[in-house]
């Protein structure tokens, strides 16, 4: 029929060229989704959500990194004063026994001491070189108090063994932010991690795990050794001599405890970039090394 025409659209037909205005299951768009950025890779186009955006972002992961390799000796360390204080409470136990009994001999009074004493010595052997120091500084092995020492200074038995099982709050309280904050950082370090290595090409994964890893573990030791840097050189500046703590111990402590962490911050950044530079340059030796 003259002027008939295919039913359809009003809009100019189209050219059958593969366009599609993406209304059809053909439409050559990306499948809607989450909110994100759209990440091509060799093969396979992949989506990224902005929350995998977020965490591979420069800024974010060098921020995680480097307090993570400060916090990992820190946590460690504070995991052992948890065990210290839970020993502890044990002690007291067995002192209010005592005390509850009444008619406390001078050997009971001496043993139960000497076993306070002990405790602090065999806690202080696991911890980092920070930790160590820190004690040391709160309160020095080689002046650790005896019993006529505690005697002259509270007066009586009683006195004596109703705090002999009690730490430092303060101390307690210090352990406690860096036991969670630091697990915490240790646990996202390595999710970043292996997000970053996860989303490289998988030609490139295994350089790319060799830098990261190698990274994650030199930065963890770097941490360690700048924290105790960090803590002798800013305690050192308020007592010369860290033996006998001219500014007062509590003072010398915290001096230690804010050098540690800056110190920490800056040895944990060195040891990850030189970690990555070494994970890398192993990486390249094993794979291209041909035996003649």
């Amino acid at each position: 029929m003259v002027g008939s025409r295919i039913p359809g659209s009003l809009l100019n037909p189209v050219e059958q060229q593969g366009f599609d205005f993406g209304i059809s299951s053909q439409a050559p768009y990306a499948v809607p989704g989450p909110l994100g950025i759209y990440q091509a890779s060799p093969g396979s186009p992949q989506f990224l959500p902005r929350a995998q955006k977020v965490l591979l972002s420069p800024a974010f992961r060098e921020s995680v990194q480097i307090t993570s390799s400060m916090t990992a000796p820190m946590a460690w360390d504070a995991y052992w004063r948890l065990a210290y204080d839970h020993a502890d409470k044990v002690l007291q136990v067995q002192a209010n026994e005592l005390l509850r009994r009444g008619n406390i001999t001078n050997i009971e009074f001496e043993e139960m001491v000497r076993a306070r004493n002990t405790l602090v010595e065999e806690f202080r052997k696991p911890l980092s070189p920070f930790a160590k120091q820190y004690s040391e500084i709160l309160k020095p092995g080689s002046k650790l108090p005896q019993p006529s020492d505690l005697l002259a200074r509270k007066g009586s038995i009683e006195a004596v063994l109703e705090s002999v099982g009690k730490s430092r709050a303060t101390v307690n309280r210090l352990s406690m932010v860096f036991r969670v904050a630091g697990s915490t950082l240790i646990v996202l370090d390595i999710t970043v991690t292996t997000m970053v290595v996860m989303q490289v090409p998988s030609e490139q994964r295994g350089r790319t795990a060799a830098r990261e890893y190698t990274g994650l573990g030199v930065g963890a030791a770097g941490g360690v050794g700048g924290a105790w840097a960090g803590c002798v050189s800013l305690a050192a500046m308020g007592s010369p001599t860290l033996a006998v703590p001219v500014v007062g111990e509590v003072t010398t402590g915290t001096l230690c405890v804010v050098g540690g962490i800056l110190g920490g911050l800056g040895g944990g950044w060195i040891g990850r970039e030189t970690g990555k530079a070494a994970g890398e340059a192993a990486y390249d030796f094993v794979t291209t090394f041909r035996w003649e």
